[in-house]
């Protein structure tokens, strides 16, 4: 049914939508590559069938009065409708590697005005590579989806897509496995303005007065764009990489947290440079059941780890301290504070004009407030046999498609951080996909970057350097 939707943005997402001015877009690109010829469409009939789920992916945003506050709420209207299009990438340009070749060809839809108040937050689509393969790609904006609704939003449109060639529903239907850990950490949501204001400013200033340390890079000041880099580990290195992990007695994002700031510190070392600063990763977090369930398409948040250079030296020491820090961070509520410090700031802007408050907030979300971003998206449908986890991924076929590798590449995000890292296990290989500000990194430096990282995990990811 058009209209107004049920429900308005939260703070968060607002943020998102705020900040898209006037250059920033705040999009992800999630999908895979798939062999097999795709039915285009029936592709297009089980995109149809899927979308009433996902009910922000057909709508834009609008400006109403809420209990008399200017609110952002989702909007349907029938003259906005997601697109769904076909093309083909005539070559890849090595040079440049296979991300930047899709962001190429992508060009038009990723340069084109996301502001929610005038599209709506997703584009489909399905590019034939020169390998034979092809690419089913998701463009969405982060206010509309996360990782969690993304891979959710899969599992039901290659559901359809099976259910209209086959006939039948695929075997692994009932499998699915839902975010089921944050339900342990659940706690009492209490709303303090003034304390998450205070809070918002420290972490605001802390990157100004601690200056925390970055692998070297010789990137150009100034310079907006961004390097992308992603290295796929084999099954057997996946492995060593879990073995580490589990010998330690740690979660494996432990390792991702111990092994970055490993790579900072061998990277650095590499160019004569010495452990002298603290490290500071930045960690999100899926918020679905951290304080109930928060009907909102994007829930994330995320805290800060800090390791100082002693610390990085002994390997025990070192994997203890950050899953020490982590579960300090997370009982201290750190992750839900920035959550609201985020909303906090929506509301206390609400009471200016639309124009000022995207000006403001965009203004807010440039700050470089994240030296080193994680996102761990964790286990890509997770295969669970006698009621263990298999360590493979059972949304592998789905209508004679072989599902062969999965993407997910943030873009142009309206914060300003120097490297990302986003992390996840598909059919038993670990993902490692990084995304480096040009300011920062060349693109050279940005492969090498990720190559180190791998080598990292896979020897021991708190070996230090």
């Amino acid at each position: 049914m058009l209209g107004e939707l049920p429900k308005a943005l939260d703070g968060m997402s607002e943020l998102m939508v705020l900040s898209n001015y006037p250059e920033a877009k705040n999009i992800m690109i999630f999908g895979f590559d798939v062999e097999g010829a795709v039915d285009t469409d029936a592709m297009n009939l089980a995109l149809r069938n899927a979308l009433p789920s996902f009910p922000e992916f057909s709508s834009c945003v609008k400006e109403s009065r809420i209990n008399g506050e200017r609110r952002l709420t989702w909007f349907q209207d029938s003259d906005f409708q997601p697109a769904f299009r076909l093309s083909n990438m005539e070559t890849i340009d090595s040079s440049l590697g296979f991300q930047h070749s899709l962001l190429h060809s992508l060009d038009q839809s990723v340069e084109k005005d996301w502001d929610l108040l005038r599209t709506v937050p997703t584009e489909f689509h399905l590019i034939r590579l020169p390998s034979g393969r092809s690419s089913l790609l998701t463009l969405v904006h982060h206010a509309a989806a996360d990782g969690w609704t993304l891979a959710a939003f899969y599992r039901e449109l290659l559901a359809h897509y099976h259910n209209i060639v086959t006939g039948r529903e695929p075997e692994w239907t009932h499998d699915y496995d839902h975010v089921s850990n944050v339900k342990n950490r659940m706690v009492q949501l209490k709303r303090t303005r003034w304390s998450d204001a205070v809070f918002f400013v420290k972490k605001s200033l802390s990157p100004y007065i601690t200056r925390p340390t970055l692998p070297k890079g010789r990137g150009t000041p100034q310079e907006v764009g961004v390097h992308y880099a992603k290295s796929v580990l084999t099954p057997e290195q996946t492995d060593l990489v879990t073995k580490n992990v589990s010998r330690r007695g740690s979660a494996f994002i432990d390792a991702l947290v111990g092994g970055m700031a490993s790579a900072v510190d061998k990277w650095n070392a590499s160019l004569d440079i010495s452990k002298l600063g603290a490290i500071s990763i930045c960690v999100t977090v899926q918020m679905r059941g951290r304080f109930g369930e928060a009907e909102v398409a994007s829930n994330t948040s995320s805290f800060i780890v800090k390791l100082r250079p002693a610390e990085r030296t002994n390997s025990e020491l070192f994997s203890r301290l950050v899953s020490e820090r982590r579960q300090e961070e997370l009982d201290s509520l750190a992750d839900v504070r920035a959550w609201l410090a985020g909303c906090s700031l929506a509301d206390a802007v609400r009471v200016l004009p639309l124009a000022a408050r995207q000006r403001i907030v965009h203004f807010v979300c440039q700050m470089p407030l994240i030296p080193i971003l994680i996102a761990p998206f964790g286990m890509m449908w997770p295969e669970t046999k006698g009621g263990r986890r298999t360590g493979d991924s059972y949304l592998k076929q789905a209508g004679g498609l072989n599902l062969t590798e999965f993407h997910a590449i943030p873009y142009k995000l309206g914060y300003r951080c120097p490297l990302i890292l986003g992390a996840y296990t598909f059919r038993k290989r670990l993902n490692l996909q990084i995304m480096a500000s040009a300011s920062h990194f060349t693109g050279a430096e940005t492969e090498r970057f990720v190559d180190l990282l791998g080598n990292v995990l896979v020897e021991d990811p708190f070996g230090g350097a």
